[in-house]
């Protein structure tokens, strides 16, 4: 398995506790294990990333800590006792790692191998026992998926790092364009499986996820909301099963002609800057990360409508979704985009503060605001946002 650094940092985070409730266990049996193999597990709480590694004692790994709800996580095998920073290395470079990625969540899950953490098999997590039988119903779709990827990086068709795709002929750059459209083809069919094993496992966690993928970035609202009531009460008021439901009042409620909801965050500087102090200005609240390829592609257009408009009652907000341990990157990608406008961040990454208010669960993402603090448009590409500013400033 080929473990990406970017599979250490994973979406679901949650809050740390210190009740004995939220307590997890996780207990690792290799059967045929190398001598020096050690497991790291990766996993993020609050926006900010957690390494922790254990030895065998007694015949098993034992990990543990606490967590309110559950949250991905990766295990990593060290089967050569080279250490974390060694296999991470790897990881970056492409080398084949030994992980997986799986849910953690408070109580004991008891996992089993004979030596490859990647052919472990799950027992006392019902979550990850019903992640797994997805999986498999996902498997035919995905594997499509993979060796569709890698033909197209082998292609060179694909941006490689900060890289132009380098196509070796017209009729390759015409093939690679085929291969993007089979890949949008094999994300279509994801959808009746996802909606398969939510209305089959309505007292399923992994139902709950599958909602988020299942709707997308712009949810048909009635279709979720229908989804969704089929859920067991019990998912349903879970933190993420809470969130959800926020997500889908939210669609409905902060729309073209609604108060934007105030907050306050500190900037780069660390002083406090408010939502509300910029009122009498149209005001362009874009959500963003230094680690969002699609939004630092927009960056330079972002600029220029920017100094286009900025002396016509014009400014932006930057609300960046980095965590703690990635202020360096947002700090750097401000200034090698040239983002003259303010920026501010709590650095809890999909936790930020602002995010949530605002329903944030897909990057980038903007609202256009207007004088009086009322939302104008939301969800503007570039070009959009051009017009739509044109045509409210020319009155």
């Amino acid at each position: 398995m080929k473990l990406l650094a970017a599979a250490l940092l994973l979406p679901f985070a949650a809050f740390a506790q210190t009740k004995t409730s939220d307590l997890f266990t996780l207990r690792v049996k290799i059967e045929n294990r190398a001598e020096n193999t050690r497991l790291y597990l990766a996993y993020q709480v609050d926006g900010k990333k957690i390494l922790d590694s254990a030895i065998q004692k007694n015949g098993f790994f034992i990990l543990s800590g606490y967590i309110e709800s559950p949250l991905n996580a990766s295990l990593i095998a060290d089967h050569e006792g080279v250490g974390s920073n060694q296999v991470i290395k790897r990881s970056k470079k492409g080398v084949e790692v030994d992980a997986i990625r799986f849910y953690l969540h408070p109580g004991t899950i008891n996992i089993k191998t004979d030596r490859r953490i990647q052919n472990a098999e799950f027992s006392g997590s019902v979550i990850n026992s019903d992640n797994e039988r997805l999986k498999a119903m996902l498997k035919p779709i995905n594997d499509q998926q993979m060796s569709i990827s890698s033909q197209l990086r082998s292609g060179n068709y694909l941006v490689k790092g900060n890289q132009k795709p380098q196509p070796i002929s017209e009729n390759d750059s015409l093939e690679a364009r085929r291969m993007l459209r089979q890949l949008d083809s094999l994300s279509a069919a994801e959808k009746p499986v996802l909606r398969k094993f939510i209305e089959a496992n309505p007292a399923s966690y992994i139902s709950l996820v599958s909602l988020w993928s299942y709707g997308g970035r712009s949810p048909d609202i009635p279709l979720m909301e229908t989804l969704y009531n089929r859920l067991s009460t019990s998912i349903k008021n879970t933190d993420l099963g809470r969130e959800y439901h926020k997500l889908l009042t939210d669609r409905k409620n902060l729309i073209a002609g609604t108060k934007a909801p105030d907050f306050v965050q500190k900037d780069t500087a660390g002083n406090s800057i408010s939502l509300s102090s910029f009122k009498g200005k149209y005001l362009l609240l874009d959500f963003w990360a230094s680690w969002c390829s699609p939004c630092r592609k927009e960056s330079p257009q972002l600029v220029q409508i920017f100094n286009d408009f900025r002396d016509k009652n014009f400014t932006i907000l930057g609300i960046s979704l980095d965590g703690a341990s990635d202020k360096g990157s947002w700090l750097k990608a401000i200034k090698d985009d040239g983002l003259a406008w303010a920026q501010v961040s709590d650095l809890k990454k999909w936790n930020n503060q602002a995010a949530k208010l605002y329903s944030i669960y897909a990057i980038p993402q903007n609202f256009l605001i207007d004088p009086n603090g009322v939302i104008v448009a939301k969800g503007l590409n570039p070009k959009d946002l051009r017009t739509k500013l044109e045509e409210i400033l020319s009155k």
